[in-house]
C-alpha cells in the first residue's frame, strides 16, 4: 500500500496532497498515470528549502477555502527528518486556524517523539501511526469555525 493509498483511505480520496518531487514517487504509480488523480498533487519541486511543503499546504487550504471547496482536505506530505525546519509555518497555521493534515514519513525512535511532542506544544492533534488501518481511526481534532 502507497502513502497517498493509506491517506486516501484515511482523508478522502479528494484530498489535495502537497509534497515534494522526492516523495511523490510514495504515492505509486497507478495515481502517477490516472489523470483523474493528477488534479490532486501540488509538487513543490526537488531542491526547494526543507519542510517548504508546509507553507505550500497553508496556501492550497487557503485557496480552496476561496474557491468554495471548505470540505476538501490539504494535506503535507513531508519527511519526518525535516519536522524542526516547519515551526513556524506550522505556528502560522495554528494561530490563523488553518487546518490540514500533516503527515510525516521516516523512522520514529527519539526524534520522532521529539516531534510529535512539538506539533502537540503548538495545540495540533499528533500521532504516530505503525498501522495504515489505524490513521482513519484517529480523531480529526477540534472542528473549524464556518
Amino acid at each position: 500500500m502507497t502513502a497517498c493509498q493509506v491517506i486516501d483511505e484515511a482523508v478522502g480520496a479528494d484530498a489535495r496532497i502537497v509534497t515534494d518531487a522526492g516523495l511523490r514517487r510514495l504515492c505509486g504509480t497507478p495515481h502517477r498515470s490516472s489523470r483523474h488523480h493528477a488534479h490532486r498533487y501540488v509538487v513543490c519541486g526537488r531542491n526547494g528549502p526543507p519542510g517548504r511543503q508546509v507553507p505550500v499546504t497553508v496556501g492550497v487550504r487557503v485557496a480552496l477555502d476561496a474557491l468554495g471547496h471548505r470540505d476538501t482536505v490539504a494535506v503535507a506530505l513531508l519527511r519526518a527528518d525535516e519536522l524542526p525546519y516547519v515551526t513556524a509555518p506550522l505556528a502560522y497555521a495554528v494561530r490563523h486556524e488553518v487546518p490540514f493534515v500533516l503527515a510525516a514519513i521516516g523512522p520514529g525512535g527519539r526524534a520522532g517523539e521529539q516531534a510529535l511532542k512539538l506539533m502537540r506544544v503548538y495545540g495540533c492533534s499528533a500521532h504516530r501511526v505503525d498501522d495504515p488501518a489505524a490513521c482513519a481511526q484517529r480523531p480529526s481534532g477540534p472542528a473549524r469555525k464556518p
